[in-house]
């Protein structure tokens, strides 16, 4: 029983991290200059302690999919990534202000019942 626990904590922290990683790419999106085809434009990225952030929940974000992947089936373990996308489009509506469609509400639930059925934490 624990070890499922421990697992499912693994994955929400998995989501969690990656959907930070998305949103923190959007802040730093909105806060840079317009982009131009010049190294002071990278430079002007290196700085950015938004961009920053996300590398470092990206980086986090690949470590705990390495612990996923010692103990499920990569099969049915990259399907719940998708769960991200829960996360960014529910962070989106709250920190961006941006509209979640009826499409997009159709979707998430399409994910959701998707991840049901694979059942991912009995690999």
């Amino acid at each position: 029983m624990f070890a499922r626990r421990a697992l499912a904590l693994t994955w929400l922290a998995l989501i969690v991290s990656d959907t930070a990683a998305q949103l923190l790419f959007k802040a730093a999106a909105v806060h840079l200059a317009e982009p131009v085809p010049a190294l002071a434009w990278i430079g002007i990225v290196a700085r950015s302690w938004r961009v920053w952030m996300a590398v470092v929940c990206l980086l986090v974000t690949f470590g705990l999919w390495l612990v996923v992947l010692r103990t499920a089936r990569v099969s049915r373990a990259f399907p719940v990534t998708a769960l991200t996308f829960i996360g960014v489009v529910g962070g989106s509506w709250w920190l961006y202000g941006e509209t979640i469609t009826t499409l997009q509400c159709a979707g998430i639930a399409l994910i959701v019942a998707g991840v049901a059925i694979l059942r991912p934490l009995d690999s």
